[in-house]
């Protein structure tokens, strides 16, 4: 199985994922390795925090014309000590499974036409305050770049009783952009109960790499567990026997499902 097999190897070979640890370099590589096994031209973007040269992974499948819509989730993973980046973290649930979820939406689309481009972002510096997609949508938003949606993937394998997806909706900060959002989460329930028959529930956008995009008025939403009470959040615990892939693939499906019904 795609989704296990990369959740798996992300969570297990390296100690942690920390965006200031000595293993950053060697992840960016098997990400950019990842998506040139699915046949994808892949490229770093580049940016700086607390004197650190730091990247993001992006990818495109072109197509269409106008704004690409942005899949973004993000690589990075910590131990509950933000402070201590050597300190195993590995991350599984958090956020292994929103990049694998990623990984299987990009190779399905592959060689799908499609109406618009679709631009896949992995974001590191998450755990830190959105570094790394703060730095990217800011560099989006200076050069006009429109954006037709970002697409945000993050924490998406510890189900409630119900397994319950939870559906991100725009109710906040820049005011311009919710009713676009409210739009496209409105399409996502629609998804969920007739192709992929899977409860859902409206979640608020908050605290992960679609913020920054937000801000800038970009039209976001995005798909999140339907549990808070994750009991391996942020330690050493968060290993690949925790996570429902059953699950994990209930999020790819709806995540295709959306974005073939947007653009093909």
């Amino acid at each position: 199985m795609n989704l296990e097999r990369e959740v798996k190897e992300l969570a297990t070979r390296w100690p942690t994922r920390h965006t200031l640890s000595k293993h950053h370099l060697a992840i960016v590589g098997h990400l950019e390795g990842r998506f040139k096994a699915l046949g994808y031209t892949s490229k770093r973007h580049a940016y700086s925090q607390q004197g650190r040269p730091l990247n993001n992974v992006l990818a495109e499948k072109s197509g269409g014309s106008g704004g690409a819509i942005l899949v973004c989730a993000h690589f990075d993973s910590r131990q509950e000590n933000l402070g201590a980046p050597e300190a195993p973290a590995p991350g599984a649930n958090d956020n292994a499974t929103g990049v694998a979820v990623l990984f299987e939406v990009a190779r399905l689309l592959k060689n799908t036409p499609m109406r618009h481009p679709v631009r896949f972002a992995l974001f590191s510096g998450e755990e830190q305050g959105l570094w790394g997609s703060t730095a990217y949508a800011s560099e989006c938003k200076a050069r006009g770049e429109k954006l037709t949606l970002v697409f945000n993937l993050d924490q998406v394998g510890y189900p409630d009783k119900a397994k319950t997806l939870f559906l991100d909706r725009d109710e906040g900060g820049v005011s311009s952009n919710n009713a676009a959002s409210a739009k496209l989460v409105a399409r996502l329930e629609v998804l969920a109960r007739t192709v992929v028959k899977v409860p859902t529930k409206i979640d608020p956008v908050e605290a992960s790499d679609y913020v920054p995009f937000e801000q800038h008025g970009y039209v976001v939403t995005g798909l999140y567990e339907g549990e808070y009470r994750y009991p391996h959040y942020h330690k050493s615990t968060d290993t690949p026997d925790k996570v429902d892939f059953g699950y994990v693939s209930n999020m790819a499906r709806l995540t295709l499902a959306f974005l073939l019904d947007y653009a093909k």
